[in-house]
C-alpha cells in the first residue's frame, strides 16, 4: 500500500452477503460516497430484481453508476471503468472517500485492479452470425466455441449471458488472440482497503438468497418483469439478468410460478459462487464471515482497518 495515494475503500462479495448495508455505513462514517459496481444495477427500471439500493437507502448517502442506461441499451466493462474512474477522480479530488460497492468482479478488476480492456469496435457481421448460431443451437453451443480459444473466459462468463460470450469471441477473433489475454494491466492510483463479505457456512447464503427472493415477489417482482418486458422485449439485459429471465419465461408460459422461483433460486446461488470465486483471487482481501461476526462486528473492524492506512 502507498499512503500517498488517495484512499479508496471496496465492498465485494456474492449476493445477499450484506454488502449494500455495509458500505452504506461507512460511507457514512467516513464522510464518504458510494460508487456502485454492478452490472445490473446499471439499468433503469431493473430495481427490484437487481436488490438496487432504494429510495431510502440512497437518500443515506449520494450514490453513483446506478440507473445509467435503458434495458435496450449495451453498456461494457471498457465503459465502466472510463466512466467509473472519472466519478473516482472527482470524488478523490473533492476530499472525499469513494466506497466501491458490488459484486461484478470483472467490473471492479477494472476499476481497481487496474485491468484495461482491448477498445475493439463492435463487429455487427461477427454478431449477427454468432447470434444465429445461440438461436438454433444455444447459448452452451457458443460457450463450446469461446471453449475452444479461450476456456478460460469461457469457464469466467456466466451462465446464459449471450452477450458476453459473443463479445469474447468477437474480440478473440479480431486480435487473433484469445480474450482472456488480449487484456493488460495499469497502476493504480488508489491506495485501496479491500474488504470482503463471505459465509464459512455455505447454506446460509442459499437461506438469504430464498428469503430474498420471497421477498422481492411479494414487493412486485412479477409485474416489474412484466412491465420490462412489455416496454423492451426480450433484451439482452433482461435475458442475462437472474430473476429476469426465469420469469419472463413464466410471463411467456413456459415456467410455472414456482418452477420461475426455483430456477431464479438455483441460478442466484450458482452466481453467489462464481463471485467468490473472482474476490478469492485477491491477495490483498480482508475478509469478514457473515455468520461469525455480527454487522456491527464487521463494521467496527472495518473502521479500525481503515483507519490504520
Amino acid at each position: 500500500m502507498q499512503p500517498q495515494l488517495p484512499l479508496v475503500i471496496a465492498v465485494v462479495g456474492p449476493t445477499c452477503s450484506g454488502k449494500t448495508s455495509l458500505a452504506i455505513e461507512l460511507a457514512k462514517a467516513l464522510g464518504g460516497e458510494i460508487v456502485a459496481s454492478d452490472s445490473r444495477t446499471i439499468y433503469k427500471h431493473m430495481n427490484i430484481g437487481t436488490a438496487k439500493p432504494t429510495a431510502a437507502e440512497q437518500a443515506q448517502v449520494p450514490h453513483h453508476m446506478l440507473d445509467i442506461i435503458e434495458p435496450d441499451q449495451v453498456y461494457t466493462a471498457s465503459q465502466f471503468k472510463r466512466e467509473g474512474g472519472e466519478i473516482l477522480r472527482q470524488l478523490t479530488a473533492a476530499g472525499k472517500i469513494p466506497v466501491v460497492c458490488g459484486g461484478t468482479g470483472f467490473y471492479i478488476r477494472a476499476l481497481l485492479e487496474g485491468l484495461k480492456m482491448p477498445e475493439v469496435e463492435p463487429q455487427q457481421e461477427i454478431r449477427d452470425e454468432l447470434a444465429k448460431v445461440a438461436e438454433q443451437h444455444g447459448v452452451e453451443h457458443l460457450r463450446e466455441i469461446l471453449r475452444q480459444i479461450d476456456p478460460i473466459s469461457a469457464e469466467k462468463i456466466g451462465i446464459n449471458d449471450c452477450f458476453r460470450l459473443i463479445r469474447a469471441i468477437e474480440v478473440s477473433r479480431v486480435l487473433n488472440m484469445p480474450f482472456s489475454q488480449a487484456a493488460s494491466r495499469e497502476p493504480v492510483p488508489y491506495n485501496i482497503v479491500w474488504i470482503g463479505l463471505t459465509a464459512t457456512r455455505r447454506e446460509l447464503l442459499k437461506e438469504r438468497i430464498i428469503g430474498r427472493i420471497d421477498v422481492q415477489l411479494q414487493d412486485g417482482l412479477v409485474a416489474e418483469v412484466q412491465s420490462i418486458y412489455t416496454k423492451f422485449g426480450a433484451t439482452q439485459a433482461l435475458k442475462n439478468t437472474v430473476a429476469y429471465a426465469e420469469f419472463i419465461q413464466h410471463i411467456d408460459g413456459t415456467l410455472s410460478l414456482e418452477q420461475a422461483r426455483e430456477e431464479t433460486i438455483k441460478h442466484s446461488v450458482a452466481l453467489a459462487r462464481r463471485q467468490l470465486i473472482w474476490f478469492r483471487s485477491n491477495t490483498q482481501m480482508n475478509w469478514f464471515a457473515i455468520d461469525e461476526l455480527d454487522s456491527r462486528a464487521i463494521f467496527d473492524q472495518c473502521i479500525t482497518k481503515i483507519k490504520s492506512m
